[in-house]
């Protein structure tokens, strides 16, 4: 009987990290909105936007990342890569 409790408490304490850990976990729905930055009107995370925060264009001139033709960032001109409008980006 004693061996029995014994088994029982030792396969309780191996298991018990294990289902605590997977119960912890964010799921990959939850992972991706909390990882999600804040994005302004212009589509562009917050921190980010030349057009939000002037300043910043500076440092993406600096970083050679200017589109001049539309005065944002090459990485930011939704009119230069149409791809990035259909990610939200305006």
């Amino acid at each position: 009987m004693r061996s029995l409790q014994t088994f029982v408490l030792v396969v309780s304490l191996v298991s018990f990290p294990v289902l605590s850990a997977s119960a912890e976990e964010p799921k990959p729905a939850q992972q991706s909105q909390s990882a999600e930055k804040p994005k302004c009107e212009h589509g562009v995370q917050k921190s980010l936007c030349t057009r939000c925060n002037p300043k910043l264009a500076a440092v993406f001139k600096a970083k050679n990342d200017w589109c001049a033709e539309h005065e944002r960032p090459e990485s930011q001109c939704s009119l230069c890569h149409p791809d990035l409008a259909k990610k939200g980006v305006k």
